[in-house]
């Protein structure tokens, strides 16, 4: 693959119907995957999902052409352990990594995301990295299978080999740097050559692609183009919103790029194009590049929910569905099945694309940690809330030992979307029985 220039990195790192497939992918040649996964973006904030303001066309067609699931939730409302759930199928208390950092005693002049801090993180880092590498991953399982799998964007677990991807643009190495995509985080913002590169691989190989397009967007650093931000500093008074949205916006067009080099390069039909956020976030309109309460790292519905969409033309029929629930879970046995692949047995999500999995299910669960993992052999001592949907309902439990001043909270997401009426006092029993099916269903690993 070509190489090319990374001049963002210095200002990244100093900065902060179901339908089942009509035919088999077997049957033919095997099918392509593109996997893109935006990064820190609010649920809403699409034009497809209703925003006034941000204009994502691109996005708004795919998902106007997909199996698109409006009511899609992530494991955790956190960026390393939600795209761990993505590659494993597991949830954070499964695969072993909960949060973004392990704790640890840095020295006196050691300071957070610095070289030496890098440094001295990486011994407790590589534990987390083996939690998830003990299980099977969608890298692992399509480059087995022998295709071309390349990892792009935000990558947590090591380098693109450490996680079983036959090409990629992550090193992983602390001493240049990294920590959470390093070179991956220039993928979007300074083009898409590296995807360009492994398609002409594939078509020259006539080989099948698995493409992980995990860009740093519209994550901040909030830094768009400055005709978008010009266009959308008329339409706020806050200049941090602003940029964040222009950021919505230049996403947008990494995607229309991305659809539209499969349909020139006649791979359109065999692709199947997955998309998913991997956390929420509210734009704070007084601090650029910060979160504003109750989106990301909490487990309110702009922390954990997110658009889910599954793109194969002629194969999949295109709908809106904002009747079932789905989660990021569900990634894995979809992709694995569509894909012609056997399906790792005990995952907890399904096949989205069976009628009959996705009507049959009555509730869904997700989970909060703290940031920091504070024992990387135990990180569920890390656990902040337990979360429960169990439509219209959704029961968010705190952990007493993290969060001891924290009260179970109880919401009617038909008649109070927003979360703004915590109705456990009102509602005893409805939450004794939703507390009783979370802990019959919150089953720890235990120690790794």
């Amino acid at each position: 693959m070509k190489q090319v220039a990374f001049p963002f990195l210095a200002l990244v790192l100093g900065l902060f119907s179901c339908q089942t497939p009509k035919d088999s992918a077997t049957e033919a040649s095997p099918l392509n995957i593109l996997m893109i996964i935006s990064d820190d973006q609010g649920w809403n904030d699409y034009g497809f999902m209703g925003h006034p303001q941000i204009e994502t066309p691109h996005i708004d067609r795919l998902a106007a052409n997909s199996l698109t699931f409006t009511r899609g939730y992530v494991t955790a409302p956190l960026c390393r352990p939600s795209l761990a759930s993505m590659v494993s199928g597991l949830y954070p208390h499964q695969h072993g990594v909960t949060g973004n950092d392990p704790t640890f005693t840095p020295g006196p002049d050691t300071k957070r995301y610095t070289p030496e801090w890098l440094a001295e993180r990486k011994p407790y880092n590589d534990q987390l990295v083996r939690n998830l590498h003990a299980h099977l991953t969608l890298p692992q399982l399509f480059t087995q299978a022998g295709y071309l799998t390349l990892q792009t964007g935000k990558w947590w677990e090591g380098s693109w080999r450490d996680g079983g991807f036959s090409h990629g643009m992550t090193h992983g190495d602390p001493a240049r740097d990294a920590r959470h995509g390093d070179e991956g985080l220039t993928i979007g913002r300074e083009g898409l050559a590296p995807i360009y590169d492994l398609l002409d691989t594939a078509q020259a190989q006539a080989k099948p692609f698995f493409i992980w397009y995990a860009p740093y967007m519209p994550h901040f650093p909030h830094t768009p183009p400055a005709e978008l931000e010009t266009k959308y500093a008329a339409r706020t008074s806050s200049p941090a919103v602003a940029r964040y949205w222009a950021m919505c916006d230049w996403f947008d067009q990494t995607v229309g790029e991305l659809m539209n080099t499969l349909q020139d390069r006649g791979l359109a039909e065999n692709t199947l194009v997955v998309y998913v956020c991997d956390n929420g976030w509210i734009q704070n309109p007084d601090k650029p590049n910060r979160y504003a309460p109750r989106s990301k790292r909490s487990p309110y519905e702009m922390g954990i929910r997110t658009p889910i969409m599954y793109h194969w033309p002629g194969q999949i029929e295109a709908r809106m569905d904002s009747q079932h629930l789905a989660s990021s879970l569900d990634l894995m046995p979809t992709i694995l099945a569509a894909a012609g692949m056997d399906v790792p047995a005990g995952l907890p999500g399904l096949n989205a694309l069976d009628p009959t999995a996705v009507d049959s299910r009555q509730v869904l669960f997700a989970e909060t940690f703290e940031h920091d993992i504070a024992d990387i052999h135990d990180p569920v001592k890390s656990l902040q809330h337990r979360i429960m949907l169990s439509p219209p309902w959704k029961l968010i439990l705190p952990n007493p030992e993290v969060l001891p001043e924290a009260r179970a909270e109880l919401y009617d997401l038909g008649q109070d979307p927003d979360e703004t009426e915590n109705m456990a006092e009102a509602m005893p029993e409805r939450l004794s029985d939703m507390v009783a099916t979370l802990d019959a269903w919150w089953q720890p690993a235990g120690p790794h």
